[in-house]
């Protein structure tokens, strides 16, 4: 998703109606009707034009693990898990906000180099082996 100015993610997040103050530790934003997953650029599955195409909101592996959630709590994986079983209730509509990590590794733990002015409007599914994924339905540019 090359072209893009990077912006903050304050600015992302209230350019789609989140007025809190984002803990450093939030994963996800409930903004009310939907969630805001934050959905790091290089953890993005793509399609065969290079666009955002699923994204994993719950799997059994390293990230998002819903076991590792409940062994071993941390206050943004928690509150994410808790977004992701809204969402499969049907009580909120999934949303995605793209962080850029700002090394290649791609680690968040070095953090955002900037996110992507824009915003991933989709659903979610889970699939035969239990994980949750959005599947992005619309981009929209900031």
């Amino acid at each position: 998703m090359l072209g893009y100015k990077l912006k903050t993610r304050k600015y992302v997040l209230k350019q789609i109606g989140f007025e809190a103050i984002a803990a450093r530790n939030a994963w996800s934003h409930d903004l009310g009707q939907s969630i805001a997953f934050d959905a790091w650029e290089h953890l993005w599955k793509q399609d065969d034009r290079g666009r955002f195409a699923s994204y994993p909101l719950r799997t059994n592996g390293s990230h998002y693990d819903l076991a590792e959630a409940r062994t071993n709590p941390k206050p943004g994986h928690t509150k994410w898990q808790k977004h992701v079983d809204l969402i499969l209730a049907g009580q909120r509509r999934p949303r995605a906000i793209v962080p850029v990590p700002r090394y290649l590794s791609g680690n968040a733990r070095n953090g955002a180099k900037g996110m992507l002015p824009l915003v991933v409007e989709g659903h979610a599914e889970r699939d035969g082996e239990g994980q949750v994924r959005l599947y992005a339905d619309k981009i929209v540019q900031l």
